[in-house]
């Protein structure tokens, strides 16, 4: 296979479409619907697993915001009669006892 040919028919090197479906996975999708190597069956599966995936990724919290949103550290602790208020990076910027 000359490089010219490689260019256009990337999609037809199974390997290379595995490949980009584990590390590149819209790209290898692509590939393993324009090409021929695999079931329809299995392109089934396969762009469903590959949505599912791509809804989890979309959803995900990965807690890059400023907003605390109640899952931080921030927060009222009530223990052994005192009371603690903790800021957003859990230090504790006040302590009062009864």
């Amino acid at each position: 296979m000359n490089k010219d040919n490689f260019i256009y028919n990337w999609y037809k090197n199974q390997n290379l479409i595995i490949a980009l479906l584990i590390f590149l996975y819209p790209l290898g999708w692509y590939g393993m619907l324009k090409g021929e190597h695999f079931s329809k069956k299995a392109r089934y599966v396969i762009s469903a697993i590959l949505g599912v995936w791509t809804l989890i990724l979309i959803m995900e919290d990965n807690g890059s915001s400023d907003y605390d949103g109640g899952s931080g550290c921030s927060a009222v602790i009530q223990q052994n009669g005192c009371t603690y208020y903790r800021d957003s990076n859990c230090n504790v910027i006040q302590r009062v006892c009864n």
